[in-house]
């Protein structure tokens, strides 16, 4: 070993003893930067960590429901008069838009899970309803409710959690009805798992009531649906349906590019699907999002932190100055002393970005356990706070360190 590198060595570890000593002799000031520096890099990567599992969530359950939902319907429902070249459907009311057994053509395809179809009357006609005979006590019209016309399969496709045992009957041309349950308390009729005697009157026909429809990812709670074929027959036409198809998870793009032509191979062009999303660039836009805010929060507080421990080492080194004038005179070089300043704000930045870490970890593994997430936790960003918390300390000492190497040192012995 050469006499420089041994003088390099002895040198750092005198430095690290005095600044050992000086953290002991001021504990009460050291802790408090300790907690404000693990306060602000334990915030930073925890609202980072848990943004990332959250990400990971919303991915999850986007991969389960919304982004599987394809949305067929009428191309002259969504074309613009630039676009109307030819013949719409509104130019041909006697000509069905879909098959009578769209629901399955949709459902054969392959990736398709479920497929329903849907006419909302409410659209296209005044459709009175009360919950009695017009003209009788309680035959008064009541407002606030959607008249549909559905398809068993629909019901299976927005994933009600309870398919009522009549829902089979939607297929026929019957005058039965299902109720959502504020459309139900609208018209004062009892929720019940058995609807026996229950009626109401809908365009001047009594209906049976035959069962409620629960929640589901598509809201029918004011809506009472009637069978598909009869809001045909209702409507005079099916220019105004749509067929509502839920894919198998990550299935949505290529079944939006084959649906038309399997429920209307005649004439696909007739027909709009829905585009969807792919899991990724939805997952990465809320990635995106979740991180910006969390990063911001976390940097602010790392900011507060730095300018805390800036404000702290300014104080120490006026405190000290007899002391450095005492250094500077017995001979340590301003090189040595800024080295001694940089050394003890670097140290509780580590120190306290170490706690930090700590902290951020029990804090994503606690929000994980509360909501039932799966935690997954990268070495990295455990790894970046001590370093975060090191840097910050040093960043926060250079004006310290630098006010330090520049005190004269006959002046500061005499100073008070």
């Amino acid at each position: 070993m050469s006499a420089r590198t041994a003088a390099l060595i002895l040198s750092v570890r005198d430095v690290v003893e005095d600044v050992v000593v000086e953290i002991h002799a001021r504990r009460a000031r050291t802790v408090l930067l300790l907690a404000a520096v693990a306060l602000s890099t334990g915030a930073l990567i925890s609202s980072l960590g848990i943004s990332a599992v959250a990400a990971r969530q919303v991915d999850a359950g986007l991969a389960a429901s919304t982004i599987d939902l394809v949305t067929v319907q009428s191309a002259a429902r969504t074309a613009t008069p630039a676009d109307d070249t030819g013949s719409t459907d509104a130019e041909e009311p006697a000509a069905r838009l879909l098959p009578d057994d769209a629901q399955e053509r949709a459902t054969a395809l392959d990736l398709v899970a479920a497929a329903g179809t849907r006419l909302d009357l409410t659209e296209l006609r005044t459709m009175p309803v009360s919950r009695h005979q017009p003209g009788t006590p309680g035959g008064e019209t009541v407002t606030g409710v959607t008249v549909s016309g559905i398809s068993s399969g629909y019901l299976d496709t927005i994933r009600t959690d309870s398919t009522p045992p009549a829902s089979f009957l939607l297929d026929e041309p019957e005058r039965i009805v299902l109720l959502g349950e504020t459309a139900a308390k609208t018209l004062g009729i009892p929720v019940s798992a058995t609807p026996l005697g229950l009626t109401l009157w809908l365009d001047g026909y009594r209906y049976t009531v035959v069962g409620f429809i629960s929640s589901s990812t598509v809201d029918l709670s004011s809506t009472i649906a009637i069978p598909y074929p009869t809001a045909v027959a209702l409507a005079g036409s099916d220019r105004t349906a749509r067929v509502l198809v839920r894919t198998a998870p990550g299935a949505g793009a290529p079944v939006v590019d084959a649906i038309r032509t399997a429920l209307r191979p005649d004439a696909p062009e007739r027909l709009t699907s829905s585009q969807v999303s792919g899991v990724a660039d939805l997952r990465a836009g809320v990635s995106t999002q979740l991180d910006r805010y969390a990063a911001g929060i976390g940097a602010f507080l790392l900011l507060i932190t730095t300018l805390l421990i800036a404000n702290s080492m300014i104080v120490s080194v006026t405190s000290r100055t007899a002391e450095i004038g005492v250094r500077r005179a017995m001979g340590a070089g301003a090189g040595n002393v800024a080295a001694l300043v940089l050394t003890e704000g670097g140290l509780v930045g580590l120190l306290g970005g170490l706690a930090g870490s700590a902290l951020a970890a029990v804090a994503i593994v606690v929000v994980g356990l509360v909501n039932d997430w799966t935690v997954l936790i990268s070495a990295s960003s455990l790894v970046a706070g001590p370093a975060l918390g090191a840097l910050a300390g040093v960043v926060s000492s250079l004006y310290p360190a630098v006010r330090a190497a520049r005190i004269q040192p006959a002046l500061a012995v005499r100073s008070d």
